[in-house]
């Protein structure tokens, strides 16, 4: 499958593990260092590496991917916080740092303290899924069947447990959710009908979904998409406010110079708005976005107090974690 093997090279790299570009005529020759705080191979440093490719391009500088996974993404964002602000540095961060600070595994230093804002990248929905047979195939047979036996419908996730929660609030029903390490385990499991539907990324799930393994019962976006799910209905169509993203930012220490500041939103900018970007990404169910350090602190801020409300609705979660 194209989407598939689109995955696998992005995860690969342009040049084996890194992606490199040689610096350009009159351009500093240091290497830009990009910190995923997730392991390789996930859709995260999927996207993370064809930026990375992008960034090489537009800045004329090698940029190389350097995965620092663990503590729910704690550890690779306190390493970029506490490096030198020179602009050489980066992190490929996520909006899981905001769920961190409410939720737990709470991170050892203040983000909004240690971190500058410098665009964001890219926008990537969740998706509920099913074996093939599964009685439901819309949100609203999900909700009714839950409604109809409260705490029965089990729902499968990798640490996702507050946006399950989450589901659950906005449609006022109650589901088990069953925990997994990891997402392989949880997939595997709804497949063999283990446990009746999955929560992940869509490109976690995207090639299972055009396998047939696994059947999609909606999306997270605000609308369909069109390029990758079209027929994939989302929550909201299906009258359950239940719009959420997983929001990939670009980070860098406080500190940076605003020239180098500017010139790497500036690149950031360039590249997302690629017809090459963002069709690489529109094929992995992910959307191409770009910001100024204003907006993405402002995006950053509503999104931080979304899931404070959620906190303070369910004071039960900031015990369990």
């Amino acid at each position: 499958m194209r989407t598939l093997r689109l995955v696998l090279l992005a995860c690969i790299g342009i040049a084996g593990p890194h992606a490199f570009a040689a610096p350009a005529e009159g351009l500093p020759a240091q290497s830009v260092r990009l910190v995923v705080p997730f392991p390789p191979g996930g859709s995260t440093d999927a996207i993370a590496r064809i930026l990375a490719e992008g960034l090489a391009k537009e800045l004329g500088e090698s940029v190389y991917i350097d995965n620092r996974p663990g503590a729910a993404t704690n550890i690779g964002s306190e390493w970029v916080a506490k490096a030198r602000p020179d602009g050489y540095t980066l992190l490929f961060g996520s909006s899981a740092l905001l769920v961190n600070q409410i939720f737990g595994p709470k991170p050892g230093f203040d983000p909004q303290e240690g971190l500058a804002p410098i665009s964001t990248v890219a926008e990537v929905p969740f998706v509920l899924a099913a074996h093939p047979d599964a009685p439901f195939r819309t949100p609203r047979e999900f909700v009714l069947a839950a409604r109809h036996e409260p705490g029965r419908l089990s729902v499968a996730s990798s640490q996702l447990d507050t946006y399950v929660e989450r589901l659950m609030h906005v449609a006022g029903v109650e589901l088990l959710h069953v925990p997994y390490k990891g997402g392989a385990q949880a997939v595997t499991d709804t497949m063999s009908g283990v446990v009746d539907s999955t929560f992940a990324l869509a490109p976690v799930l995207l090639p299972l979904l055009e396998a047939g393994k696994l059947r999609a019962i909606g999306i997270t976006s605000p609308k369909r998409l069109k390029d990758s799910l079209p027929d994939v209905p989302t929550f909201v169509e299906s009258g359950v406010d239940f719009i959420i993203s997983a929001l990939y930012v670009l980070q860098g220490p406080v500190g940076m110079e605003p020239e180098r500041l500017e010139r790497l939103n500036s690149a950031v900018r360039a590249v997302a708005t690629s017809g090459s970007f963002k069709s690489r990404l529109k094929e992995i169910g992910a959307k191409a976005s770009s910001s100024s350090p204003e907006e993405l602190t402002e995006l950053l801020r509503k999104q931080s107090s979304a899931w404070e409300k959620l906190a303070k609705d369910h004071p039960e979660l900031l015990k369990s974690r």
